[in-house]
């Protein structure tokens, strides 16, 4: 006997709505507006769907017109730097723990005892953040951390930082190693 064929009712896909930012309460709403907005959350309240509320898109722009992309750069070519990956967790340990200063207080022992290694490594972790200008020992006890890797995308912190250590920054500053090419 042969079997008869099912034919499956396919649901309408759900439709998004998208609405022009909301007016102003204290104006009157046109009329026909008004009854646009009404036929469409009829229409959806019927069909399904979803409303989104899109405001006006405002360009970006950079508080006092400055900005420090240095930031973005560094932590993109981070890899370049070939860091240990003790001098990336000491890295890692200086930014999260750092004062409004910059400046973490450790020594290379407190250092060694925190990650559970011998000072040497500590000290060799240490001497290739200075090479690259990440971190150095500002005094016995105390390192300095290069605010343009420390904060992202310009921040208030990071401003008033470089505002503070200028001329240390002029001296010391992080640049990325450029790509290798080979010559064949």
């Amino acid at each position: 006997m042969p079997q008869t064929r099912r034919i499956a009712a396919v649901p309408e896909p759900r439709r998004t709505v998208r609405l022009s930012a909301a007016p102003h309460p204290s104006r009157s709403i046109p009329e026909d507006l008004s009854r646009t907005l009404l036929q469409t959350l009829e229409k959806i309240s019927r069909n399904g769907g979803t409303i989104v509320a899109d405001p006006p898109r405002k360009g970006y722009a950079f508080p006092g017109g400055k900005h420090l992309a240095l930031s973005t750069e560094i932590h993109e070519n981070l890899w370049r730097f070939k860091l240990s990956p003790m001098a990336r967790d000491l890295l890692d340990y200086i930014v999260a723990t750092h004062d409004e200063d910059g400046l973490v207080q450790a020594t290379q022992q407190s250092l060694g005892s925190h990650f559970g290694c011998h000072q040497s490594k500590v000290s060799r972790a240490l001497r290739a953040l200075d090479k690259h200008n990440f971190a150095w020992k500002h005094k016995q006890g105390q390192y300095q951390l290069d605010p343009s890797y420390a904060y992202r995308w310009g921040s208030r912190k990071q401003h008033a930082l470089v505002a503070r250590i200028t001329d240390v920054l002029k001296a010391r500053t992080i640049q990325p190693p450029l790509p290798e090419t080979r010559n064949r």
